[in-house]
């Protein structure tokens, strides 16, 4: 039998490995393939509980060496009771997306908001790439963990996000915890079987403490079988609030601003739902314009659709930067952009980035999504001479001191900080929550980081 320190360390070196191939496989091996159409057509899984070949090939190895290595996670695993002990609560997040992305999600934002407010979070990345054996505090109070899921059963009275794909694992935890099914996305968008997606989405509207709809399209679907849903959009980390921010030190920057034209700006994947024809059309009509793309090419539609648009002098693609700069880049923008293609899937769509554009004072000009013009601050267009005028609007308004604290202000009022405000509120007076008597002693002070 290994050690059981020995063991956590081998097993964390398997996932650091695979960490590594991971990364290889998404940046470089994956456009390869797309490119050569070397991948299986549509290819879908029958849901989280059956991750990819690579996955499970390393978890069985993984599982023999936790067998040895109990001993260390049951360490963290005390530390961890401890912690939620000391603390409002813990909060799961059923495995989703991982942790270390390009793209900083909706899970992220909530999982961090929550141990601001008081609880601790804990993010399941059995399903994901990131190099974890057991549990591992990033940040204050919030821990990626990787692991036999019984181990988290143990945890008493969590709060278990869910989200539509991984909805079965939630009846795996105790029923003295809440379920919140999180409505995310149209289910024809999730890469899972179709009869997987519907089964879980129906049980998940029966069974869920609560349900969160991220759009009011699907909030409106949801209240017709649960009244007591809640309707939860997207929000901006107070942090980032605030019209005044220095450009970054980056050369791509530097040029933009020497040739001195004003500045509409993108920040977000270039995948299918970006309406590229539209910007192309624009940005060969207004030479005056600089258009500045900042954001992963997440599906390869950049190559295919967006190629005769990077074509153009006056527009600028310069891939993805750190969510942490996101401040610094907004700051460069005279204008923000929102080009989506308007269709099923975008109609059901709360852009992130529409609410740190707030958050940053920028005007916004948007296609016609639903969530977007429910702000009457936004500039909506339906076609390229819309888009024109709109650019010489939103400039002017731009300068509009009184304008700008009015975005900064809707900003405030569409934090994360205040969503999970709403959120527990709901949850604390739900009646299903408020038969369970629960006992929590409160820390006096933050507890500090732990490292394992």
């Amino acid at each position: 039998m290994v050690p059981s320190k020995i063991a956590a360390k081998l097993s964390s070196l398997v996932w650091r490995l695979l960490t590594r191939y991971g990364r290889i496989k998404y940046r470089y091996l994956l456009p390869v393939y797309r490119l050569f159409g070397l991948l299986p057509d549509s290819p879908r899984s029958i849901g989280t509980g059956r991750p990819s070949a690579t996955l499970r090939a390393a978890a069985a190895i993984v599982s023999a060496l936790d067998r040895s290595a109990l001993g260390a996670y049951a360490e963290q695993l005390k530390v961890l009771h401890e912690r939620v002990r000391f603390s409002k609560g813990a909060v799961i997040f059923l495995p989703s997306v991982g942790w270390d992305i390009l793209n900083t999600q909706r899970p992220h934002h909530l999982a961090r908001e929550f141990a601001r407010q008081g609880h601790v979070s804990i993010f399941d990345v059995n399903n994901a790439f990131d190099d974890v054996a057991g549990f591992k505090e990033i940040e204050s109070n919030v821990f990626l963990f990787r692991g036999d899921p019984g181990i988290l059963r143990s945890i008493r009275d969590p709060i278990i996000w869910a989200l539509t794909y991984n909805f079965e694992r939630a009846t795996e935890y105790s029923l003295t915890g809440s379920v919140v099914y999180d409505w995310i996305d149209e289910l024809e968008i999730f890469p899972y079987q179709e009869s997987f997606l519907k089964s879980n989405h129906a049980r998940a509207l029966r069974e869920a403490t609560i349900v969160v709809s991220v759009a009011r399209r699907l909030h409106d679907r949801a209240l017709a079988l649960r009244p007591d849903a809640l309707y939860l959009p997207n929000a901006v980390e107070e942090r980032l609030i605030g019209a005044d921010s220095v450009p970054p030190d980056d050369s791509d920057i530097l040029l933009l601003s020497r040739e001195g034209k004003p500045v509409a700006g993108y920040i977000g994947a270039l995948a299918e739902w970006f309406d590229y024809e539209l910007l192309e059309s624009l940005a060969r009509l207004r030479t005056d314009w600089t258009f500045l793309l900042i954001g992963p090419n997440y599906d390869l539609s950049l190559n295919r659709r967006g190629r005769s648009l990077l074509g153009l002098p006056n527009v600028r693609w310069i891939g993805h930067r750190p969510y942490a700069s996101l401040k610094a880049y907004l700051s460069v923008f005279d204008v923000a952009l929102i080009p989506f293609v308007i269709n099923d899937i975008t109609m059901a769509t709360s852009p992130l980035k529409l609410y740190e554009y707030f958050a940053a004072g920028k005007p916004v000009i948007v296609t016609r999504l639903p969530e977007c013009l429910a702000f009457s601050e936004v500039f909506d267009v339906g076609n390229v001479e819309e888009f024109s005028r709109a650019l010489d609007l939103a400039r002017l308004k731009g300068r509009d001191m009184s304008f700008v604290e009015g975005l900064l202000d809707l900003a405030r009022k569409n934090s994360w900080t205040a969503r999970v405000r709403v959120l527990l509120e709901h949850l604390n007076n739900h009646p299903e929550t408020q038969k369970r008597p629960r006992s929590v002693t409160l820390a006096n002070g933050a507890p500090r980081t732990q490292d394992f």
